[in-house]
Protein backbone atom coordinates (compact mmCIF):
# COMPACT_ATOMS: atom_id res chain seq x y z
CA UNK A 1 0.00 0.00 0.00
CA UNK A 2 2.69 2.37 -0.83
CA UNK A 3 3.13 5.27 -3.21
CA UNK A 4 7.05 3.14 -4.22
CA UNK A 5 8.01 0.20 -2.66
CA UNK A 6 11.16 1.10 -0.65
CA UNK A 7 12.45 -2.50 -0.41
CA UNK A 8 12.64 -5.44 -2.86
CA UNK A 9 9.40 -7.60 -3.08
CA UNK A 10 9.58 -10.91 -2.56
CA UNK A 11 7.45 -12.00 -5.27
CA UNK A 12 6.38 -9.40 -8.31
CA UNK A 13 2.94 -8.34 -8.64
CA UNK A 14 0.87 -10.51 -10.90
CA UNK A 15 -1.36 -9.76 -13.73
CA UNK A 16 -3.21 -6.43 -13.65
CA UNK A 17 -2.56 -5.49 -9.88
CA UNK A 18 -1.77 -1.85 -10.38
CA UNK A 19 0.78 -1.45 -7.54
CA UNK A 20 1.91 2.52 -8.17
CA UNK A 21 -0.44 5.42 -7.75
CA UNK A 22 -2.22 6.60 -10.95
CA UNK A 23 -0.06 10.09 -12.67
CA UNK A 24 -3.64 11.60 -12.33
CA UNK A 25 -4.06 11.02 -8.42
CA UNK A 26 -0.54 12.17 -8.08
CA UNK A 27 -1.39 15.43 -9.77
CA UNK A 28 -4.31 15.68 -8.56
CA UNK A 29 -2.88 15.70 -4.97
CA UNK A 30 -0.36 17.99 -6.15
CA UNK A 31 -2.92 20.80 -7.59
CA UNK A 32 -4.87 20.93 -4.18
CA UNK A 33 -1.14 20.54 -1.95
CA UNK A 34 -2.60 23.80 -0.44
CA UNK A 35 -6.07 23.02 0.50
CA UNK A 36 -7.72 21.98 3.72
CA UNK A 37 -7.11 18.25 4.39
CA UNK A 38 -11.02 17.34 3.47
CA UNK A 39 -10.50 18.72 -0.25
CA UNK A 40 -6.77 17.38 -0.23
CA UNK A 41 -8.79 13.96 0.53
CA UNK A 42 -11.45 14.36 -1.69
CA UNK A 43 -8.79 15.16 -4.73
CA UNK A 44 -6.60 11.96 -4.03
CA UNK A 45 -9.35 9.27 -4.09
CA UNK A 46 -11.86 10.46 -6.03
CA UNK A 47 -10.23 8.74 -8.93
CA UNK A 48 -10.50 5.66 -6.95
CA UNK A 49 -14.25 5.61 -6.86
CA UNK A 50 -15.43 2.36 -7.87
CA UNK A 51 -13.03 0.25 -7.61
CA UNK A 52 -13.57 -3.06 -6.41
CA UNK A 53 -13.68 -4.09 -2.90
CA UNK A 54 -11.45 -6.88 -2.33
CA UNK A 55 -10.84 -8.19 1.47
CA UNK A 56 -6.97 -7.59 2.82
CA UNK A 57 -5.17 -6.56 -0.61
CA UNK A 58 -1.83 -5.82 0.95
CA UNK A 59 0.63 -7.00 2.91
CA UNK A 60 4.54 -7.07 3.48
CA UNK A 61 5.55 -8.64 0.28
CA UNK A 62 6.96 -11.32 1.66
CA UNK A 63 6.96 -13.15 5.53
CA UNK A 64 3.30 -13.91 6.58
CA UNK A 65 1.46 -11.66 4.31
CA UNK A 66 3.29 -12.22 0.94
CA UNK A 67 0.89 -9.65 -0.84
CA UNK A 68 2.26 -6.62 -2.33
CA UNK A 69 2.80 -3.39 -0.28
CA UNK A 70 0.73 -1.38 -2.79
CA UNK A 71 -2.08 -1.41 -4.61
CA UNK A 72 -4.66 1.20 -5.96
CA UNK A 73 -7.01 -1.44 -8.47
CA UNK A 74 -8.65 -2.61 -5.25
CA UNK A 75 -9.33 -2.10 -2.16
CA UNK A 76 -10.51 -2.55 1.52
CA UNK A 77 -11.90 -0.41 3.84
CA UNK A 78 -8.44 -0.09 5.83
CA UNK A 79 -6.15 0.14 2.71
CA UNK A 80 -8.21 3.08 1.21
CA UNK A 81 -7.95 5.05 4.45
CA UNK A 82 -4.51 4.64 4.92
CA UNK A 83 -3.12 5.11 1.62
CA UNK A 84 -5.13 8.03 1.12
CA UNK A 85 -4.25 9.46 4.08
CA UNK A 86 -0.57 8.27 3.73
CA UNK A 87 -0.53 10.12 0.18
CA UNK A 88 -2.23 13.53 1.50
CA UNK A 89 -0.11 14.00 4.76
CA UNK A 90 3.06 13.49 3.44
CA UNK A 91 4.75 16.74 2.16
CA UNK A 92 4.59 15.39 -1.56
CA UNK A 93 3.12 12.38 -2.51
CA UNK A 94 6.39 10.53 -2.96
CA UNK A 95 6.78 11.00 0.80
CA UNK A 96 3.60 8.45 1.54
CA UNK A 97 6.13 5.37 2.55
CA UNK A 98 6.80 7.26 5.36
CA UNK A 99 3.52 7.97 6.28
CA UNK A 100 1.92 4.97 5.54
CA UNK A 101 4.48 2.87 8.18
CA UNK A 102 3.27 5.13 10.54
CA UNK A 103 -0.01 5.03 10.29
CA UNK A 104 0.50 1.11 9.80
CA UNK A 105 3.40 -0.24 11.89
CA UNK A 106 4.12 0.20 15.86
CA UNK A 107 7.65 0.12 14.27
CA UNK A 108 9.33 -2.34 12.06
CA UNK A 109 7.67 -2.74 8.69
CA UNK A 110 6.88 -6.48 9.43
CA UNK A 111 3.67 -8.49 10.18
CA UNK A 112 4.55 -9.36 13.72
CA UNK A 113 4.35 -5.31 14.15
CA UNK A 114 1.19 -4.44 12.20
CA UNK A 115 -1.53 -2.56 13.20
CA UNK A 116 -3.68 -5.04 12.84
CA UNK A 117 -6.32 -4.13 15.47
CA UNK A 118 -8.43 -0.94 15.37
CA UNK A 119 -9.12 -0.42 19.18
CA UNK A 120 -6.11 -1.95 20.79
CA UNK A 121 -3.29 -0.84 18.42
CA UNK A 122 -4.04 1.40 14.95
CA UNK A 123 -6.17 4.11 16.63
CA UNK A 124 -4.08 5.11 20.14
CA UNK A 125 -1.11 4.34 18.08
CA UNK A 126 -2.08 6.58 15.55
CA UNK A 127 -3.23 9.33 18.31
CA UNK A 128 -0.28 8.78 20.20
CA UNK A 129 2.00 9.68 17.39
CA UNK A 130 0.67 12.71 16.86
CA UNK A 131 -1.18 11.60 13.21
CA UNK A 132 -4.64 11.47 14.36
CA UNK A 133 -6.73 13.67 16.83
CA UNK A 134 -10.03 11.83 18.71
CA UNK A 135 -12.42 14.64 18.16
CA UNK A 136 -15.36 12.64 19.13
CA UNK A 137 -16.14 15.21 22.01
CA UNK A 138 -16.16 18.23 20.04
CA UNK A 139 -19.20 16.68 17.92
CA UNK A 140 -21.71 15.87 20.47
CA UNK A 141 -22.29 13.53 23.95
CA UNK A 142 -20.22 10.87 23.73
CA UNK A 143 -20.07 8.06 26.06
CA UNK A 144 -17.05 5.83 26.94
CA UNK A 145 -16.62 1.90 25.57
CA UNK A 146 -14.14 0.12 27.75
CA UNK A 147 -13.18 -3.18 27.03
CA UNK A 148 -11.01 -5.79 28.34
CA UNK A 149 -9.16 -8.57 26.65
CA UNK A 150 -7.23 -11.25 27.87
CA UNK A 151 -5.74 -14.42 26.17
CA UNK A 152 -8.61 -16.58 27.01
CA UNK A 153 -10.58 -14.02 24.57
CA UNK A 154 -8.33 -14.56 22.04
CA UNK A 155 -8.42 -18.52 22.32
CA UNK A 156 -12.08 -18.72 21.97
CA UNK A 157 -12.49 -16.32 19.05
CA UNK A 158 -13.43 -17.93 15.51
CA UNK A 159 -11.53 -15.61 14.15
CA UNK A 160 -8.65 -16.38 15.86
CA UNK A 161 -6.55 -18.07 12.85
CA UNK A 162 -6.94 -15.41 10.79
CA UNK A 163 -3.51 -13.91 11.91
CA UNK A 164 -0.60 -15.06 11.63
CA UNK A 165 0.72 -14.32 15.17
CA UNK A 166 1.99 -15.90 18.40
CA UNK A 167 -0.34 -15.78 21.05
CA UNK A 168 2.26 -13.35 23.30
CA UNK A 169 1.92 -11.29 19.96
CA UNK A 170 -1.77 -10.66 20.34
CA UNK A 171 -2.49 -7.37 22.22
CA UNK A 172 -4.41 -7.79 25.30
CA UNK A 173 -5.73 -5.59 28.81
CA UNK A 174 -8.16 -2.98 28.95
CA UNK A 175 -8.86 -0.07 26.25
CA UNK A 176 -11.26 2.50 26.04
CA UNK A 177 -12.44 4.33 23.43
CA UNK A 178 -15.07 7.77 23.34
CA UNK A 179 -17.95 7.31 20.49
CA UNK A 180 -21.19 8.59 20.00
CA UNK A 181 -24.39 6.67 20.12
CA UNK A 182 -26.22 6.51 17.28
CA UNK A 183 -28.60 9.07 17.72
CA UNK A 184 -26.06 11.69 18.93
CA UNK A 185 -24.10 10.20 15.50
CA UNK A 186 -26.92 11.22 13.60
CA UNK A 187 -27.70 14.98 15.01
CA UNK A 188 -23.98 15.38 14.69
CA UNK A 189 -23.59 13.91 10.99
CA UNK A 190 -23.91 17.76 9.08
CA UNK A 191 -21.17 19.43 11.36
CA UNK A 192 -18.68 16.13 11.12
CA UNK A 193 -15.88 18.10 8.76
CA UNK A 194 -14.44 16.74 5.34
CA UNK A 195 -11.35 15.15 6.35
CA UNK A 196 -12.43 13.31 9.24
CA UNK A 197 -12.35 9.31 9.93
CA UNK A 198 -15.56 7.79 10.90
CA UNK A 199 -14.90 4.58 12.96
CA UNK A 200 -17.96 2.48 13.07
CA UNK A 201 -18.28 0.65 16.16
CA UNK A 202 -20.62 -2.90 16.95
CA UNK A 203 -21.96 -3.40 20.37
CA UNK A 204 -19.25 -5.33 22.81
CA UNK A 205 -19.37 -9.24 22.41
CA UNK A 206 -17.62 -10.88 25.51
CA UNK A 207 -15.98 -13.56 23.44
CA UNK A 208 -14.78 -11.08 20.38
CA UNK A 209 -11.69 -9.07 21.14
CA UNK A 210 -13.21 -6.28 18.31
CA UNK A 211 -15.62 -3.92 18.28
CA UNK A 212 -14.67 -1.92 15.14
CA UNK A 213 -15.79 -3.20 11.70
CA UNK A 214 -15.20 -0.40 9.40
CA UNK A 215 -13.59 3.04 8.74
CA UNK A 216 -14.34 5.57 6.10
CA UNK A 217 -13.81 9.16 4.74
CA UNK A 218 -15.46 12.34 4.80
CA UNK A 219 -15.20 14.54 1.92
CA UNK A 220 -17.14 17.56 1.06
CA UNK A 221 -20.82 17.19 -0.97
CA UNK A 222 -22.70 19.47 -2.80
CA UNK A 223 -25.23 19.97 -0.16
CA UNK A 224 -23.90 18.09 3.15
CA UNK A 225 -20.77 15.60 3.88
CA UNK A 226 -20.23 12.31 2.31
CA UNK A 227 -18.89 9.64 3.03
CA UNK A 228 -15.98 8.18 0.82
CA UNK A 229 -15.50 4.06 1.90
CA UNK A 230 -14.56 0.34 0.17
CA UNK A 231 -17.26 -1.32 1.44
CA UNK A 232 -18.99 -4.58 0.83
CA UNK A 233 -22.30 -2.93 0.92
CA UNK A 234 -24.30 -3.30 -2.43
CA UNK A 235 -21.77 -4.25 -5.20
CA UNK A 236 -18.86 -4.29 -3.35
CA UNK A 237 -16.54 -1.37 -4.23
CA UNK A 238 -15.37 2.54 -3.44
CA UNK A 239 -17.99 4.60 -3.28
CA UNK A 240 -19.95 7.89 -2.07
CA UNK A 241 -22.70 8.13 0.22
CA UNK A 242 -24.70 10.51 2.68
CA UNK A 243 -23.05 10.31 5.63
CA UNK A 244 -26.55 11.50 7.59
CA UNK A 245 -27.86 8.05 5.43
CA UNK A 246 -25.66 5.87 6.80
CA UNK A 247 -25.86 7.25 10.26
CA UNK A 248 -29.57 5.82 10.06
CA UNK A 249 -28.77 3.01 7.80
CA UNK A 250 -26.53 1.51 11.02
CA UNK A 251 -29.79 1.48 12.85
CA UNK A 252 -31.32 -1.54 10.61
CA UNK A 253 -28.26 -4.03 10.86
CA UNK A 254 -29.57 -7.01 13.40
CA UNK A 255 -26.75 -9.50 13.11
CA UNK A 256 -24.46 -7.60 14.84
CA UNK A 257 -25.98 -4.22 16.13
CA UNK A 258 -24.13 -0.83 15.95
CA UNK A 259 -23.54 0.82 19.09
CA UNK A 260 -22.21 4.23 17.28
CA UNK A 261 -19.28 6.15 15.61
CA UNK A 262 -15.93 7.68 16.95
CA UNK A 263 -14.49 10.25 14.89
CA UNK A 264 -10.86 11.08 14.51
CA UNK A 265 -9.44 14.10 12.51
CA UNK A 266 -5.57 13.90 10.95
CA UNK A 267 -3.40 15.95 12.22
CA UNK A 268 -1.09 17.86 9.40
CA UNK A 269 2.05 16.42 9.61
CA UNK A 270 4.43 20.15 8.66
CA UNK A 271 3.90 23.67 7.47
CA UNK A 272 0.59 24.28 6.18
CA UNK A 273 -1.95 26.96 5.01
CA UNK A 274 -4.42 24.41 5.48
CA UNK A 275 -7.22 25.26 8.50
CA UNK A 276 -6.50 24.56 11.96
CA UNK A 277 -7.80 21.70 13.45
CA UNK A 278 -10.36 24.35 15.93
CA UNK A 279 -11.42 26.17 13.33
CA UNK A 280 -12.60 22.69 11.74
CA UNK A 281 -13.89 21.19 14.57
CA UNK A 282 -14.30 23.91 17.76
CA UNK A 283 -14.12 22.58 21.11
CA UNK A 284 -17.51 23.23 22.15
CA UNK A 285 -18.58 22.02 25.88
CA UNK A 286 -20.76 19.12 25.04
CA UNK A 287 -21.37 17.18 27.93
CA UNK A 288 -21.33 12.87 28.61
CA UNK A 289 -24.16 11.14 27.46
CA UNK A 290 -26.33 9.75 30.07
CA UNK A 291 -28.29 7.04 30.99
CA UNK A 292 -29.53 3.84 28.70
CA UNK A 293 -28.22 3.78 25.39
CA UNK A 294 -31.29 5.01 22.89
CA UNK A 295 -33.44 1.98 21.70
CA UNK A 296 -34.48 2.35 18.00
CA UNK A 297 -36.88 0.36 15.84
CA UNK A 298 -35.50 -0.84 12.79
CA UNK A 299 -36.81 0.62 9.59
CA UNK A 300 -38.06 -1.60 7.13
CA UNK A 301 -35.21 -2.61 4.76
CA UNK A 302 -34.57 -2.29 1.02
CA UNK A 303 -34.98 -6.51 0.39
CA UNK A 304 -31.88 -5.32 -1.99
CA UNK A 305 -30.09 -4.65 1.09
CA UNK A 306 -31.49 -7.17 3.51
CA UNK A 307 -28.42 -9.39 5.17
CA UNK A 308 -25.49 -6.97 3.98
CA UNK A 309 -23.00 -5.56 6.27
CA UNK A 310 -23.58 -1.56 6.56
CA UNK A 311 -19.94 -1.31 6.56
Amino acid sequence: MWFVIASALAQEPGPGVQWTAPHEVVAAIRAAADRPVGERLDAATRLFLGRPYVVDPVGEGEGADADVPARYDVFDCMSFVEEALGMVLAGDPVGAPAVRDALRYGGVADYAHRNHFMEAQWIPRAIATGMLEDVTDRLGSARTLTKAVTPAVWQGWRSRRRFFLADPELPVGTWSLRYLDLGQAAEAAPRIPPGALVVTLRVERAWSPIVTTHVSLVVPGRTEPMMRHATKMGKRLVRDDKLSWYMTHLRDYVNWPALGVAVLMPREQGPTRAATLDSLVPALPYSDAGGDLPVFVPQPLNPQNVGEDPA
